[in-house]
């Protein structure tokens, strides 16, 4: 029943039933949900399946460094309003998925459901902007006296265009890795390619082409075709680019630093930066609080692009320093390194066991997962948001996995401790 409803909250979550369903929203159903999985997650039969690992005890003290000192951040309202709530939002898909993914057939549902919801997030927007002319936001260029169309999630979801650009990062490793399961896995992966690409560049993110560029050199690097497969990206690349607007190609150009309308922005990237560290050492200790950087940016913020304007740091490590100080992005920083110990120790139990097709698929899936959210994490926010807590609960699986010695999915697996993760 557990992995079910959670299954349930993936789909309403991600989906974002309650804003399409009325009557779901007015009975706060991902709250209710929530809370059901919240009491078995934390049942003793839930928990006693699952010993703490290195990544769940630097995840705790981070939860409770966060409220420690949410009293003496700069604004605890702010905090206690929507810094808090937003967090355990984002932190509970860790949880349950700790708590409810626990053999190979339970990984393969969760994979599929997580997928289908991911897919339909990229698509939905695609078909309104190819009916509809939909795109959903905009960016300016010439210093605000144009500006250009980009695709954003449907007007159901929350995500601007550089989100979308990355759910679109997620769903294509996922295509490709698993492509070889069947034959129509392969054909979803030739037809679906293309889609995503085509949303991916209307996005006009610059972040999400340096992601696709990850990808893509991950890819090359565990394929025995790479000459093939960087030729195919050449053209593709080529191709594409062609077909592209001249200010969407103009937006792109701007990442090497090159184009006239959007280099700009893209060197505004540089001085936000700068701005931002200058914002948190008025605070360096324990910063303005969990879900503040867009308040702290609009109070303090003196120069660049961040002036005066409520917007988030658009750096995952110095959004972390922004609003939990130098305290909290180090206890931050421990808990992303537990993520990555364990799962490269996972890796290389991986290489001696007979894991089978799934499992090796799902691990070559979150190898450029991990690689990918790490460098993008260097131009995009994600404190409050489920990537990471997400990719740290699936690396948990895998290592639980591991670690049972059994692949059929017909048995939980034992405690995480069988593999040497401390």
């Amino acid at each position: 029943m557990g992995l079910n409803l959670y299954l349930l909250f993936v789909v309403s979550w991600f989906l974002h039933l309650p804003a399409r369903v009325p009557i779901l929203g007015a009975v706060r159903a991902d709250l209710l949900l929530v809370g059901i999985l919240g009491v078995l997650a934390f049942s003793g039969r839930e928990a006693s399946g699952n010993p703490r690992t290195p990544t769940d005890k630097w995840l705790a003290v981070l939860i409770v460094y966060v409220l420690l000192v949410s009293p003496f951040t700069e604004w605890p309202g702010s905090v206690i309003k929507f810094g808090v709530p937003n967090f355990i939002k984002a932190i509970v898909f860790f949880y349950f998925t700790v708590a409810f993914v626990k053999t190979e057939k339970d990984l393969k549902r969760f994979i599929l459901v997580f997928f289908a919801c991911q897919l339909f997030r990229v698509l939905e927007p695609l078909y309104l902007h190819i009916t509809q002319g939909y795109w959903g936001s905009s960016a300016s260029e010439l210093g605000g006296q144009e500006f250009l169309d980009r695709l954003a999630g449907s007007p159901f979801d929350v995500v601007n265009p550089n989100g979308l650009a990355f759910v679109i990062l997620t769903v294509l490793p996922i295509l490709y890795f698993m492509r070889s399961s069947s034959w129509k896995h392969w054909l979803a992966f030739a037809g679906l390619t293309p889609l995503c690409l085509y949303a991916l560049a209307l996005t006009g993110s610059r972040s999400g082409t340096i992601g696709l560029i990850v990808i893509f050199l991950a890819i090359v690097m565990e394929s025995k075709k790479r000459f093939t497969l960087i030729l195919t990206g050449v053209v593709a690349m080529i191709v594409g680019f062609s077909y592209l607007s001249p200010d969407m190609q103009d937006r792109y150009l701007s990442i090497v630093g090159m184009g006239e309308k959007n280099v700009a922005t893209a060197d505004e990237r540089l001085s936000g930066l700068q701005e931002d560290l200058n914002v948190a050492l008025r605070r360096p200790l324990f910063g303005y609080g969990l879900g503040t950087s867009a308040e702290a940016n609009a109070n303090f913020a003196t120069e660049g692009p961040y002036a005066r304007r409520a917007l988030p740091a658009h750096n995952l490590y110095v959004e972390a320093l922004v609003e939990l100080g130098i305290v909290g992005l180090f206890l931050y920083m421990l808990f992303l390194k537990s993520v990555f110990t364990g799962f490269f120790q996972c890796r290389r139990a991986f290489r001696q066991a007979d894991s089978g097709p799934f499992l090796r698929q799902v691990f070559a899936v979150m190898q450029v997962w991990i690689v990918m959210a790490f460098i993008t994490s260097f131009a995009s926010y994600g404190l409050s948001t489920d990537d990471w807590y997400l990719l740290a609960a699936l690396s948990i699986v895998l290592q639980r996995l591991v670690a049972a010695g059994s692949f059929g999915g017909a048995r939980s697996a034992p405690p995480v401790g069988a593999l040497s993760v401390r």
